[in-house]
């Protein structure tokens, strides 16, 4: 079984007077462990494609399953909880809470998901240790580089141990060095604890660092290549 599925995807959105299908009968899976991108320019679809693989969108039509779970249709509510169950996001922005320390923004989604502080700051504090981050516990967003904030972003995507990692466009805001760095630590992760890794880039360069590239062109797989690296 598949840890993702979509079958035969189509997202169809209503404009004043129109109607603008986005994607179109889109069809792939992904295997545990698999580190892959999902890459094309500018108005291919694929940021329409990550809201769907995310939950945090449906299709208009065909299905869209997680462990065998069908989750085309849940409801917002019922979205939400797989989010934060099975899906682990790292952001272009970052996306950390400016009031709270790093401990504390990595903690988070462990409170959602109803564990006790005392449980969540634990794990946080060896996540956040994991990513070479020991001495920035206690450090607000503002007082990290681009690079810290980045792997705060990535230890707050594994602290509820998801199914996947979901990255959009995740070294959009670092420079070459820290960027490489960034992928270097999703590599690890994939290799050394077998994570699923899912980027979302329009960058080539960076989707040939991935093993394997799924390529859209006006709302269709244009490509779907595995490569040897």
């Amino acid at each position: 079984m598949a840890l993702l599925e979509a079958r035969n995807i189509t997202k169809t959105f209503t404009l004043p007077g129109r109607e603008l299908t986005v994607l179109h009968d889109i069809s792939f899976s992904i295997e545990k462990g698999e580190f892959l991108s999902i890459t094309g320019q500018s108005g291919s679809g694929k940021s329409t494609l990550m809201h769907i693989i995310g939950c945090l969108d449906v299709p208009t039509s065909g299905s869209y399953f997680i462990e065998g779970q069908n989750v085309s249709h849940l409801s917002p509510d019922q979205l939400a909880h797989i989010r934060n169950q099975k899906i682990g996001f790292v952001f272009q922005q970052f996306n950390l809470l400016p009031d709270l320390t790093a401990l504390e923004n990595v903690a988070l989604p462990q409170l959602y998901a109803g564990k006790s502080e005392k449980e969540a700051n634990e794990k946080a504090e060896k996540l956040l240790c994991s990513v070479a981050l020991d001495c920035r516990l206690h450090h607000q967003p503002q007082r990290m580089s681009g690079g810290e904030q980045q792997r705060v972003a990535i230890a707050r995507a594994l602290i509820n141990d998801p199914a996947i990692i979901l990255a959009d466009e995740p070294t959009g805001n670092l420079d070459s060095k820290t960027g490489q760095m960034v992928m270097d630590l999703f590599l690890k992760l994939n290799q050394e604890k077998g994570i699923t890794i899912v980027i979302v880039t329009h960058d080539l360069e960076l989707a040939h660092k991935t093993k394997r590239i799924i390529k859209l062109l006006d709302g269709r797989i244009q490509e779907d290549q595995k490569l040897n690296i």
